[in-house]
């Protein structure tokens, strides 16, 4: 559990809990790497047919349009449109989704040989939704069919004004469904009760699609690389259809079919070969948004349907601009908030009201907000020209605001959107009472917000475990995104090492993940104060594995989701309050003088300080210690001998000093080494002891090994001495080498010098968190 931004409580929990077994099985035979499958059963994803749509989706996975609500209907009216010249416009919304769905139907038209008109709202002219007064401006324009996109469910008075004047309306949308529908003359919605679409959370991109695909066939595929941006942009579920809509959308965008979108990929310096749905989550559809947040998105829908390579560049430029000037507007505006947010800390829904705020950022402040507190949050700010309140909500998973703001429909000029997301426009005078009565709405959803926040890992790995192959095997499963989100990778007892603060007001972390081993870099966003207030180095890491390209070259980097003081740091720490590493001090008597007692394994060592002039108590490992201060002076021959003795040692403080005269460490007895000597001795005669320096040089070996060796086969009775020459031992059975007790010594030297000597101290102290009896 971790106390993050705000006082959130975060516990992450494993996705799933798999066997080692049950993924080998699973693995094997579904003809998939085990890190995949892994993947595929914590997804649940495990029936061989969907395993392998999952896995290849394409083209051929697209569903029929026809199965949509009202597709025929829709059809019929825009084949006499066309067919009449009638004069049809579009009318989107100023999102990302939006400008997409608006172009993707555009060209359509187009294609048919319609000319059609379009019109995108002024997120601060017009509002969210349909408006009536720019619908009776279309209608003064003479049009005949007007086709709504990525909106329309909740225009009901709007669109009977225009069927009162005798306009045809084709609504398309995906938003949540409004009590009473809209008496439209066609409704293409993926959720109609009673029409449920095979993959209800088409975004409002992906109902144009369909309707391009119905109209077109197998020309609409040169558009869903605009569906793909959409569908990526409004967080819908990346499952079944939309699935295959983002991964052929990317395969499109690849062959550089339109212009604009070209050009604003060169912007955002994403190589057309590379691009992919992260690309457009932070790069494309926050550049689109920005439009509409600041100014108005006509000229996105200009951007994605212009043949023109210059002026394509020019509202590529423009659009960069505004999105920096969205940035700072936005980090402005949530600095702002923050006196607004304390002074609310008692309160289960936080509604801001801004001083001077951009309207085109209440939707960001919101969400920034929602993320710090873990609480929904409605950000508001005051129209000058429509004279009321402008707002944005957004909430976490498990609480519904749309469900809990429609139930005050009545109190709002204009309102929409998803559960997790809402625009609205209210009078300044009934905010008040907004506030006050939403209040008892999240304990109505059983919603809690100082609840513990569960985040889901995927994958337990080392850092050793982490390459670029790995990357490969993770990207099967892409496109990632909402309900098939990134795995996130999981690396416990790591340290988080060189810190560097980056970005421009210095909040990022730089930092090396590293073991006692191996090492990857890893960027934080905001996390470099969090870093500075560790009370250990020691944690466990989540994040998302990437590569990060810079001048040429390509290096691994951990996209950091969270770290958090592992709990084996905090049994380290209080192991450092019991155990000091004096491993690698000059003890004077003087310092040995200074403790209550010194222990020893060794008698040599016992019996010589016996005769030195140290006055404190010196005792043997296997008798009791009374003293409050103690020393361990030597190593023990064996680690089982070090638990037995720190499972019975109560003592206050315990210094760790493990001295040996030995002058090198012990060497790992080599198995091609003793093969190759064995092999010689059997295959040669008249050896004496006395002429094993000239076997040693001959085979190229150490003669202390020799030495070794010879003792092993001696005792394992392979050898034997026969008038002063080394000769084969008739063994009457096989021996395995640990049953020598020379090398099952030496085995347990070599233990105690890699865990008692050379760990660092924290590992040492982890090793021996699980025998200490101070606990």
């Amino acid at each position: 559990m971790l106390v993050g931004d705000g006082l959130t409580l975060i516990n992450w929990e494993k996705r799933k809990n798999p066997t080692e077994e049950e993924i080998k099985k699973f693995s094997t035979e579904n003809h998939v790497d085990p890190i995949v499958g892994e993947l595929l059963l914590e997804r649940e994803i495990t029936d061989p047919t969907a395993i392998a749509t999952f896995l290849h989706s394409d083209a051929t996975e697209l569903q029929d349009p026809f199965l949509l609500h009202d597709m025929d209907k829709a059809l019929e009216l825009i084949d006499e449109a066309v067919e009449s010249e009638a004069k049809i416009a579009i009318y989107g919304d100023y999102d990302a989704d939006s400008v997409t769905s608006t172009s993707i139907m555009k060209l359509t038209l187009q294609k048919l040989g319609a000319k059609p008109i379009f019109y995108i709202p002024d997120r601060f002219k017009d509002g969210y939704g349909p408006n009536m007064a720019r619908y009776q401006f279309l209608a003064d324009q003479g049009i005949d069919l007007l086709i709504t996109v990525d909106n329309g469910v909740g225009g009901k008075d709007e669109i009977k004004y225009l069927k009162d004047q005798g306009i045809k309306v084709i609504v398309t949308d995906h938003h949540d469904l409004p009590a009473e529908l809209p008496e439209a003359d066609a409704i293409v919605h993926p959720s109609i009760p009673g029409s449920e679409y095979i993959c209800p959370y088409l975004s409002g991109a992906g109902v144009a699609f369909k309707i391009a695909d119905a109209l077109l066939g197998d020309e609409a595929l040169e558009l869903i690389d605009l569906a793909a941006i959409g569908t990526v942009a409004d967080a819908v579920a990346l499952k079944g259809e939309n699935r295959v809509i983002v991964t052929e959308g990317l395969k499109q965008m690849q062959k550089n079919h339109h212009v604009g979108l070209t050009a604003l990929l060169k912007k955002c310096k994403v190589k057309l070969s590379d691009v992919n749905e992260e690309d457009i989550g932070f790069k494309i559809a926050p550049r689109i948004n920005a439009l509409g947040r600041l100014e108005n998105a006509s000229s996105g829908v200009e951007l994605l349907t212009t043949g023109d390579e210059s002026f394509a560049k020019e509202i590529v430029d423009e659009t960069e601009e505004i999105n920096l000037r969205r940035q700072q507007l936005v980090q402005s505006a949530f600095n702002d908030a923050q006196a607004q947010i304390a002074a609310q800390k008692e309160h289960d829904i936080i509604v801001l009201k801004g001083n001077g705020w951009h309207q085109g950022v209440l939707g960001i402040v919101a969400s920034k907000t929602m993320d710090q507190e873990n609480k929904p949050v409605l950000a508001t700010q005051f129209d000058d020209n429509s004279g009321v309140m402008k707002g944005s909500g957004r909430s976490p998973e498990g609480f519904n605001l749309f469900t809990a703001l429609n139930k005050y429909h009545d109190l709002f000029t204009a309102f929409g959107g998803h559960a997790q997301a809402c625009g609205f426009s209210i009078e300044e005078s009934q905010l008040d009472k907004l506030t006050e009565a939403l209040q008892a709405e999240p304990k109505n959803q059983g919603f809690d917000p100082q609840a513990p926040v569960i985040k889901n890992y995927d994958l337990d790995l080392k850092i050793a475990d982490l390459n670029f192959d790995l990357i490969k095997k993770i990207r099967q499963l892409a496109p990632f995104g909402m309900g098939n989100p990134k795995p996130v990778i999981k690396l416990q007892n790591v340290e988080l090492e060189q810190p560097q603060a980056i970005g421009k007001d210095g909040t990022h972390l730089k930092v090396n993940v590293s073991d006692n081993h191996n090492q990857v870099n890893a960027i934080g966003f905001g996390m470099f104060q969090k870093r500075a207030e560790m009370s250990s180095p020691l944690c466990d890491v989540y994040g998302e594995l990437g590569i990060n390209e810079w001048a040429g070259r390509k290096n691994l980097q951990l996209m950091l989701d969270d770290f958090q003081v592992s709990p084996q740091a905090q049994v380290i720490t209080d192991l450092k309050e019991v155990y000091l590493d004096y491993r690698n001090k000059r003890l004077s008597t003087a310092i040995l003088n200074r403790f209550d007692c010194i222990v020893f394994f060794n008698d040599v060592y016992y019996e010589a300080a016996k005769r030195s002039k140290v006055t404190a108590q010196l005792i043997k490992a296997d008798e009791e210690c009374t003293g409050k201060n103690i020393l361990i002076y030597d190593r023990p021959h064996s680690l089982d001998l070090f638990q037995n003795f720190i499972k019975q040692n109560k003592t206050e403080h315990t210094a760790l000093f493990f001295h040996t005269d030995l002058t090198q460490r012990y060497l790992k007895p080599d198995m091609l080494k003793m093969k190759k000597l064995l092999k010689y001795l059997y295959s040669h005669q008249n050896i004496t002891m006395e002429g094993m320096d000239l076997v040693a040089n001959f085979l190229n070996l150490e003669k202390v090994d020799v030495d070794f060796y010879l003792k092993v086969f001696f005792e394992l009775n392979f050898v034997k001495m026969v008038n002063g020459f080394v000769e084969k031992a008739n063994a009457s059975q096989q021996r395995e080498l640990i049953e020598s007790p020379t090398y099952l010594k030496r085995l347990q030297r070599n233990d105690v010098e890699k865990i008692l000597i050379e760990s660092n101290f924290d590992d040492l102290l982890s090793w021996m968190s699980d025998y200490d009896c101070h606990g």
